[in-house]
């Protein structure tokens, strides 16, 4: 047999040499990979040392054709990572006009992605209005019927929820509340934006109100309170400013209709808007 010559022998054996390195690489770093879900959760907290925060100004605007021109305003922020964040969330209205007081509800809140479009919330709010002998819920009816004497009620209230985007783009904010009293109500909020060109979009929205107990110094009754349709039309002028004008239409129903219907008020009204909004 035939000896190799030397030269030929070395390009086949750093070949094999090669393969061989690349082979323990190979194993070497699947022997020694985390196991799956370990490894999703050290993905999770590395996307949460990145801490972001972000602010919007969803509605800021005056009603004018109501009796007391009130300005509204809803606003959400939060901070945090990916996978976990603290929400800021407040809604409310300021009488410009009129005797009316205005309402505030603020709430803050711990969040935690169940989904890539899903997140429970889990926090406190506090809510605060004038007293009224006249049940009323939404914002945009707020300031409504007869005052006793001018004071305010507050109370305290846990709050758990969800904060997602449903199929074809539906935001979705279902929230339960349990008072300090024990009373127990719920609210719902979607939303949906309709991109008409790059900057024009039209955004209708539905809210909804509900209790278990009626608390009369808050204007609310058991069952299915009121209910809100609304539609704002916007011009992003820039991405983070956003012009808008809207109409929005608020119905009492149940019990609390029976009761705005007896002090002579209307059980349905209509409000048009103009306002602004931001975000950073």
């Amino acid at each position: 047999m035939m000896s190799t010559p030397a030269r030929c022998r070395r390009p086949t054996l750093a070949v094999a040499v090669g393969l061989f390195t690349q082979l323990i690489l190979a194993t070497g770093g699947h022997a020694q990979s985390a196991p799956a879900g370990r490894s999703e959760r050290m993905h999770g907290m590395d996307l949460d040392r990145v801490i972001r925060t972000y602010v919007l100004a969803d509605q800021l605007e005056i009603q004018p054709n109501l009796r007391e021109r009130p300005v509204s305003f809803e606003f959400l922020s939060w901070t945090g990572g990916d996978y976990r964040r603290l929400f800021f969330r407040a809604q409310g209205e300021i009488p410009t006009e009129g005797r009316g007081d205005g309402a505030l509800q603020a709430d803050v809140l711990y969040g935690r992605l169940l989904s890539p479009f899903w997140s429970a919330v889990g926090g406190v709010r506090v809510d605060t209005r004038a007293r009224t002998s006249v049940p009323v819920l939404s914002r945009g009816d707020v300031g409504r019927g007869d005052r006793s004497g001018g004071d305010r009620v507050t109370r305290g209230m846990l709050a758990v929820g969800l904060f997602g985007i449903a199929p074809y783009w539906f935001e979705f904010e279902p929230t339960l509340f349990v008072s300090d009293k024990g009373d127990v109500s719920a609210e719902l909020e979607t939303s949906f934006d309709m991109t008409f060109t790059q900057r024009l979009i039209l955004q209708p929205r539905v809210e909804l109100n509900a209790a278990v107990q009626a608390v009369p110094a808050f204007g609310i009754q058991s069952g299915l309170n009121d209910v809100e349709f609304g539609a704002r039309l916007r011009y992003e002028i820039r991405r983070k400013f956003a012009p808008y004008v809207g109409i929005s239409w608020h119905r009492s129903t149940g019990a609390t209709a029976a009761r705005v219907k007896a002090a002579g008020e209307p059980i349905s009204t209509g409000a048009i808007s103009a306002g602004v909004r931001l975000w950073r």
